[in-house]
């Protein structure tokens, strides 16, 4: 039974890297080659599983659907790397195939190298993305002092307009006053002391004067306050819609950090991020790549031998097969020929 079990996990880790049972038990050095290989497709699938998982977790809060999606990518990444491999039987390599996985590790290195740096260097990206936050904060309340502008500027000079309409009334109502107080006592006007007649026009004009002021305040302070209140209005509205902004944009999300991240790229002089990105990148891809590297170093040439000869055996007797099947029609075709030819 030991002996069973102990069979049982190479057979598994040969069949994982896409290797024929029956054909690689015959080649002693090959079917070990075929379990470093298997082991090298398993390891890899465990990464993309555990990289793939960590990387969902930053995108969804529920940890089942995160390790759920992340088996699926690891579960895929093995299935394609097995049948990529198994492509490469005959000992010649695909090359558009080579080409499109290597590219696909490209992007895949690319693509989880840049969660993993935002967790690394976590509290420098916090900070730069509140600066950014805090931009993108004065720039909403930019755009919602533009939306607003029209209106503010015609209610702006509605009001100054009834604002001068009653400053020119009480200037008029001033002047009156100034000019009825010195004609009473002398001091201005005709000179003449006393209440004259020159006295009674000024008071005339006076009161007239009183009148207009009174109207105009009667007429213009409700209609300010109106504007007034419009305008105060639309500043609350400002404010209002800036603070939600804000409280929307307190959670730093991925597209803020990843926005984080390309700032402090552009602000790293001494390239320390910069070089420990790309070099995360280039690591993540050579994992990525490492059970087809493994493959390719091992040539495997008997395995491949003895795979082209079965294929060849077995093409030569499907065209065996085509070959005593057309005989077989030729035969039947003249004996029933024959046998309707002999009829009376």
């Amino acid at each position: 039974m030991d002996k069973q079990q102990s069979a049982g996990w190479p057979d598994f880790l040969r069949n994982l890297a896409g290797y024929k049972k029956d054909i690689v038990e015959q080649c002693r050095v090959d079917s070990y080659h075929a379990t470093i290989i298997g082991s090298l497709v398993l390891m890899v699938g465990i990464y993309a599983a555990i990289a793939w998982s960590f990387f969902f977790g930053t995108v969804f809060h529920n940890p089942f659907i995160a390790v759920g999606a992340g088996l699926f990518m690891g579960t895929f990444i093995v299935v394609f790397d097995r049948a990529l491999i198994a492509s490469m039987a005959g000992g010649r390599p695909r090359f558009l195939s080579l080409a499109f996985r290597m590219l696909l590790a490209l992007l895949l290195g690319i693509f989880l190298s840049q969660p993993m740096i935002l967790k690394f260097f976590e509290p420098e990206i916090e900070r730069e993305a509140q600066i950014l936050v805090d931009k993108k904060v004065l720039e909403r309340k930019h755009e919602l002092e533009n939306l607003y502008a029209p209106e503010m500027t015609a209610l702006a000079g509605q009001k100054k307009v009834l604002e001068k309409e009653i400053a020119d009334a009480k200037t008029g109502r001033d002047q009156a006053e100034k000019d009825f107080r010195q004609e009473m006592d002398g001091s201005g006007g005709t000179g003449h002391r006393g209440y004259k007649d020159i006295s009674k026009k000024k008071e005339a004009l006076l009161a007239g004067r009183r009148e207009e002021y009174a109207r105009a305040n009667a007429v213009s302070v409700p209609r300010l306050a109106v504007l007034q209140g419009r305008m105060d209005s639309l500043q609350n509205n400002i404010t209002a819609e800036t603070d939600t902004y804000r409280r929307e944009n307190a959670a730093f999300g991925t597209l803020i950090r990843a926005e984080a991240l390309q700032s402090l790229i552009a602000k790293d002089e001494s390239g320390t991020l910069r070089s420990r990105y790309y070099l995360l990148g280039v690591i993540l891809t050579l994992i990525e790549l490492s059970a087809l590297i493994g493959k390719l170093i091992f040539n495997s040439r008997s395995y491949a031998a003895k795979t082209t000869a079965y294929s060849d055996e077995e093409v030569k007797e499907t065209e065996v097969r085509r070959e005593i099947a057309f005989h077989d029609l030729e035969t039947y075709k003249r004996q029933k020929l024959d046998g309707d030819g002999r009829k009376p």
